[in-house]
């Protein structure tokens, strides 16, 4: 397990540090995997980007779907 630090507002600092253990515990869960979807949904965009930028470049290039299916079954 990795320990990474937040900077939150000063509410919601105190009210975590209010919390006991096992709430404490349940809300590291939680917020542990909402970062989780976020980063590999922010990775998701970028690849998407990035397949999206290189379909564009071969299309320009003159790359049709009739030469990628001839290129990927010969």
């Amino acid at each position: 397990m990795e320990r990474i630090v937040l900077e939150v507002d000063d509410s919601t600092g105190k009210a975590y540090k209010n919390f006991n253990s096992a709430t404490r515990q349940k809300f590291n869960t939680i917020i542990g995997e909402f970062l989780k979807k976020a980063i590999n949904d922010a990775e998701n965009k970028d690849y998407q980007k990035m397949l999206d930028e290189i379909g564009f470049e071969a299309a320009s290039n003159g790359l049709t779907p009739e030469i990628l299916h001839e290129l990927l079954h010969s």
